[in-house]
C-alpha cells in the first residue's frame, strides 16, 4: 500500500484540458490538452547564512526541490477571429516532469 501511495505522489506529468478564447477579439474558442507537472519532491532545507556583513539581505539559503518541467517545447494555436486575420496563441507544452531547484526570486 505504501508503494502506490508513494507512486501517486511523486512528480509526474498530468494532462488537462483547456479552453483557449482571445480577451478582446470575437473569435472562434479552442480546447487543447495541456499538461502540468504536479507531485511531491522530497530533501528540502534551510540553512541560516554566516557573513561578515552589517546587513543580512538574505538570512537564509533555501536547498528545495519541485515538480517542475525539465523538457518543454513552443506550440502555437491559431483562432479564426470574424472579420480579421487569424490570432496567434502561443505556450510551452512539458514533455517531461522532474524534481529540480525551486529557483525562488529574493528580494
Amino acid at each position: 500500500m505504501v508503494d502506490s501511495k508513494r507512486r501517486e505522489n511523486r512528480c509526474m506529468k498530468h494532462y488537462f484540458v483547456h479552453t483557449i478564447e482571445h480577451p478582446t477579439k470575437n473569435c472562434e474558442k479552442k480546447h487543447i490538452l495541456l499538461a502540468r507537472c504536479k507531485g511531491f519532491c522530497s530533501k528540502s532545507k534551510t540553512e541560516p547564512r554566516v557573513t561578515f556583513s552589517p546587513v543580512l539581505y538574505r538570512p537564509f539559503n533555501y536547498h528545495c526541490k519541485c515538480c517542475r518541467d525539465s523538457l518543454s517545447i513552443m506550440k502555437a494555436v491559431s483562432l479564426n477571429c470574424e472579420g480579421d486575420k487569424p490570432v496567434f496563441a502561443t505556450y510551452r507544452y512539458i514533455l517531461k516532469c522532474k524534481c529540480r531547484n525551486c529557483n525562488f526570486r529574493r528580494w
